[in-house]
């Protein structure tokens, strides 16, 4: 199993143990806390006493010392933690598919592993992938969906992979396992993209001088504008990993373009000869 899981990075995935890691972390805050305390307490007699609290080089009170060195590899222990532990709830979950190519694989080996040892794929919701990567809606519908997916264009054999990225002759391709050139399916994205990108670009180029030599209503090419501006708003949410904002913005610059591309067909540039339009 161990082979199977290193031979792609949509097998790896692991436990973040979220639940025992905050019992863990407060565990810790805990005993840090106690010190704390005890810290705070013996300096509080030390000034009852006239004592000096500003002293570190061989200070007299030996519980002081004893506090101080306990709670100096004691924070450094749960900073550490916290700053590891932060970084996997950072990391986004196991994605379902991800998740159902190792339950499969356990199913159509016969238990490769006792059950126990099994039972971590059980944790979908703390399940993480040991390297995450961003992927664009198109390309997570290519993942799941096992047709697309076992595409023969993009296929690899496990042998060329083994020998490729392990230098391992041997063949550890189980019959219910497709391998598949992550870069020709993600040139394949690459390649929808430009091509719906350039259409729609090219598109309301022709169809707006079309619309206006047959049609030249204003109010047909605004509405030939509004189905161009929806069309690339889900385009930039479908094939790219876009935040909203960024859709947006993008979506506002291309409104601005497809304005300029009205305006082109139009006697010397402007909207004053359209039918209902007078020049001010």
């Amino acid at each position: 199993m161990c082979t199977w899981m290193a031979s792609d990075d949509d097998f790896f995935v692991i436990r973040r143990f979220g639940r025992v890691s905050a019992r863990v972390v407060l565990l810790m805050q805990n005993k840090i806390a106690q010190l704390e305390k005890a810290l705070d307490d013996e300096d509080e007699k030390c000034k009852k006493e006239d004592g000096d609290n500003g002293v570190f080089e061989n200070d007299p009170r030996w519980r002081r010392r004893e506090v101080m060195d306990e709670l100096s590899w004691r924070l450094e222990r749960y900073q550490r933690f916290v700053l590891d532990h932060s970084a996997l709830k950072a990391r986004s979950k196991a994605t379902d598919s991800q998740i159902t190519y190792v339950k499969n694989w356990l199913e159509n080996n016969n238990g490769p592993i006792r059950p126990q040892e099994a039972s971590f794929i059980q944790k979908d919701g703390d399940l993480i992938p040991l390297v995450p990567r961003l992927k664009p809606p198109l390309r997570r519908l290519i993942d799941r969906f096992g047709s697309m997916k076992g595409a023969t264009w993009w296929r690899v054999k496990a042998e060329k992979l083994n020998q490729s990225h392990y230098n391992h002759p041997d063949n550890f391709e189980s019959e219910t396992t497709i391998y598949n050139k992550e870069e020709t399916i993600d040139k394949f994205v690459t390649f929808v993209t430009i091509v719906l990108g350039l259409a729609m670009i090219i598109g309301p180029i022709w169809l707006l001088q079309y619309v206006y030599t047959e049609r030249p209503d204003l109010k047909i090419r605004l509405g030939v504008i509004t189905g161009f501006l929806g069309g690339f708003t889900a385009l930039l949410s479908i094939v790219t990993i876009a935040r909203p904002f960024e859709v947006l913005a993008a979506t506002a610059a291309y409104g601005a373009v497809l304005m300029v591309f009205m305006q082109l067909g139009t006697p010397g540039g402007s909207t004053a000869s359209v039918p209902g339009m007078s020049a001010r």
